[in-house]
């Protein structure tokens, strides 16, 4: 069993970064602003010095310009325009709504962000979504909902192909709407998700915020390469479908990436053997269970090292 030491996607800003933020965007918060290369360059390359420091081995670019999840692969997609504020699930966050007023197209990259990083470093991957874009946006074009789907994953499939040519290794799609899917569109997100999947690179379903017993075993269909679980939010339902249902490669969301307490090493090891005797697992990947963005910064670089040093007393 391979056992690899990773992220889930977003990471605290640097101070300064923080600042030079406010001051090109404004208080609205400007969409279209321009941030220098040079200076963003920078920030990245501060963020994944920080991950490679503490022992994360597959790192992400740390989604340092994102507003929030739903509005940047929105906005930078045609047919979409923002809305106000809503609740960003049962969380004290929340995102701007996507309002659909027209086909939705890819009309340029997505993750700016990321061409930057892996420039820098190619232990990269890159984070999308596309079912939940969809479930969290109001429509007001589509008339059918498997329509607006299908031209979003088309979107989302042509970003991937793109980071495919690259030489991108691996994709992770956080779909946290997945654990909360209406059994009648199971049958249309296997479709959907066999296509966004079907490319050269590696790809990650990532769920969290809940357990995904809802899902099983269809998900097992969905030609995922990895299937992402949430043992913080969901720890006993999520070691229970291990235990029932096989699949070869796992992310293990242990550590809690949304609260500032620090697990006991001691705890995390016997979770995690808890976990994987529960399976025949080929590949491990070991994690916060979400992004860390929303810690104060030494402490989201200790959920990092905590999450290096679970895999140094498994090995």
């Amino acid at each position: 069993m391979k056992v690899i030491a990773t992220v889930v996607g977003n990471y605290p800003r640097p101070r300064w970064f923080r600042e030079y933020l406010r001051k090109v965007e404004g208080l609205q918060k400007d969409l279209d602003v321009e941030i220098e290369k040079d200076v963003l360059r920078r920030a990245i390359s501060e963020v994944l010095d920080e991950q490679r420091r503490a022992g994360i081995e597959i790192m992400t670019d740390g989604q340092l310009t994102w507003h929030d999840f739903l509005l940047t692969i929105a906005s930078r997609l045609e047919g979409f325009e923002m809305d106000g504020l809503v609740r960003y699930f049962e969380n004290n966050l929340y995102y701007r709504i996507p309002i659909v007023k027209d086909k939705v197209r890819r009309v340029g990259k997505i993750l700016h962000d990321f061409e930057i990083a892996f420039d820098i470093e190619r232990n990269l991957k890159a984070v999308l979504s596309c079912y939940t874009v969809t479930k969290l946006s109001k429509n007001e074009f589509y008339k059918r909902y498997d329509d607006f789907l299908w031209d979003l994953c088309k979107s989302i499939k042509e970003e991937m192909k793109e980071l495919e040519s690259m030489g991108v290794r691996y994709v992770q799609i956080d779909e946290p709407s997945l654990l909360y899917v209406d059994k009648s569109e199971i049958e249309l997100l296997k479709d959907a998700f066999r296509e966004l999947t079907d490319i050269g690179s590696e790809t990650i379903l990532m769920t969290y915020f809940d357990s995904a017993e809802k899902i099983f075993p269809e998900i097992l269909d969905f030609g995922f390469d990895v299937i992402g679980l949430d043992f913080v939010e969901g720890y006993e339902e999520n070691l229970n479908i291990v235990k029932e249902f096989s699949f070869e490669n796992i992310n293990v969301g242990i550590v809690d990436g949304r609260n500032t307490k620090m697990e006991d090493l001691g705890d995390l090891k016997e979770k995690f053997e808890r976990i994987v005797s529960s399976g025949n697992f080929k590949k491990v990947f070991i994690s916060p269970n979400t992004g860390l963005e929303f810690l104060p910064r030494v402490k989201a670089y200790e959920k990092m090292q905590l999450v290096s040093k679970l895999k140094e007393v498994i090995e």
